[in-house]
């Protein structure tokens, strides 16, 4: 009798020690973020900087603690900005590591496999900085899913909001200056869009597309130099995209108005090309360096990276995703895939950016997006000053609340701006 009360206390012992363990296991267990960045190749300019910004919320949240898991675990691999070589290391990751959300592309040739991929797996995903939209209009490579989310305004809603800030400033001749691929595409589509809307405010001419891989644009500022616009939009250009500025100023090119793309975002990219090529420069920008949110997050970058560096282009949004993961956990309670990409498209989230995380829709549109416009003007700031610029906020303008649908519905048949075509001024 003894022994069998024994052998049924040491059961219930087993059985009690196993429930307690799982119970345990599971609530110490990491959420697995795999970054996609690029180090090399097109992007590999830009994409360390992601990287950066990842790994600094996430040392944050570790040490901050998450409700109901142990620790974010966060991986990066290099996409070198070749599908094929994302693809085939998505899949290696897949794998073995076995990932419970990816993402952080920057151009749209990586993002792509992304967007392929993810609804294979069943991960939920979310592609870093502004959407781009030409590469999902058909024969576009990229499905529209929901496994895949996006932050920040499309690079269509770039362009009109570029139109809208040229007209307001009284140009009356605009060139553009982007990289040969979609994004660039997609910018001056925007552009054009505004263009045709509002009555053809301003001739558009030169319009200039650069190979990726180009560094010297000499023949393009001896154009721009003869063209003489006051106003010149430069969206992502490539490799030398950050020495655009600088090469117009040193060809005598510069016109009265130039306004970088969204890529270049704030003081970081101004750092990069020195106060001398980004004096005066306009940017469209996705945070308000006035705010709070702004300012403590450069104290955090500094505190982290050493007093003379600055956040760097598009920072502040992969920053922000992480909190955004974290706060999807929170809410979500499970690593299920299905439950976390259906929350994601519910929850809100913003710290450091003016373009909110979420609410999405199941396509991943941001409806609360809004876009800045910031200035670097001469004198050193508060937050940087061992640098000879500061940033001004000199508007913010209100996103078109679109569906990714929506966007597409009204770029069908649509044709990009051509070097070879006019767009005259009619006002």
């Amino acid at each position: 009798m003894f022994r069998r009360k024994s052998l049924v206390y040491a059961c219930i012992t087993v059985v009690l020690t196993v429930g307690l363990t799982a119970g345990v296991l599971f609530a110490e267990e990491p959420i697995r973020i795999l970054g996609t960045v690029a180090f090399s190749g097109a992007a590999g300019n830009i994409g360390p900087a992601y990287d950066r910004a990842m790994k600094l919320a996430v040392e944050e949240i570790n040490e901050e603690g998450i409700r109901g898991f142990s620790k974010i675990d966060y991986k990066v691999i290099d996409t070198e900005t070749k599908p094929s070589v994302l693809k085939r290391k998505l899949s290696r990751e897949v794998g073995t590591w076995k990932p419970d959300v990816m993402g952080g592309c920057a151009l749209e040739t990586t993002i792509s496999p992304v967007c392929v991929e993810a609804p294979k797996y069943r991960i939920p995903a979310f592609v870093g900085g502004h959407l781009s939209m030409s590469k999902y209009m058909p024969p576009g490579e990229v499905p529209v899913t929901k496994w895949v989310v996006y932050y920040g305004y499309a690079d269509y809603f770039a362009g009109q909001l570029a139109g809208r800030f040229f007209e307001e400033m009284g140009a009356k001749k605009v060139g553009i200056i982007a990289g040969d691929y979609d994004w660039g595409y997609s910018n001056g589509m925007g552009l054009k869009a505004y263009w045709e809307k509002n009555g053809k405010p301003f001739e558009i001419s030169p319009v200039i597309y650069t190979p990726l891989d180009k560094t010297d644009y000499t023949t393009e500022m001896m154009i721009v130099k003869a063209e003489k616009p006051d106003a010149i939009f430069c969206p992502y250009t490539g490799a030398g995209w950050f020495s655009v500025a600088t090469q117009l100023r040193d060809a005598g090119a510069m016109p009265r108005i130039m306004l970088y793309g969204t890529t270049y975002s704030n003081m970081g990219g101004a750092k990069i090309t020195g106060a001398y090529g980004a004096e005066s420069i306009y940017t469209l920008a996705d945070h308000d360096p006035t705010s709070d949110a702004w300012k403590k997050f450069v104290k955090r970058w500094k505190a982290k990276y050493g007093e003379k560096a600055y956040p760097e282009a598009y920072t502040n949004n992969y920053y922000q995703v992480i909190y955004w993961i974290k706060e999807v956990y929170e809410k979500a309670q499970t690593k299920n895939s299905r439950v976390i990409i259906d929350l994601m498209q519910k929850t809100g989230f913003q710290n450091v950016c003016i373009s909110p995380m979420g609410p999405l829709d199941g396509f991943g549109n941001n409806s609360g997006a809004k876009a800045a416009i910031v200035q670097f003007v001469p004198g050193a700031g508060d937050l940087d000053p061992t640098f000879g610029l500061h940033e001004v906020l000199v508007r913010v303008f209100e996103t078109p609340k679109m569906t990714m649908h929506e966007i597409l519905g009204e770029l069908k048949g649509y044709k990009k701006l051509e070097s070879d075509e006019t767009y005259p001024r009619l006002k």
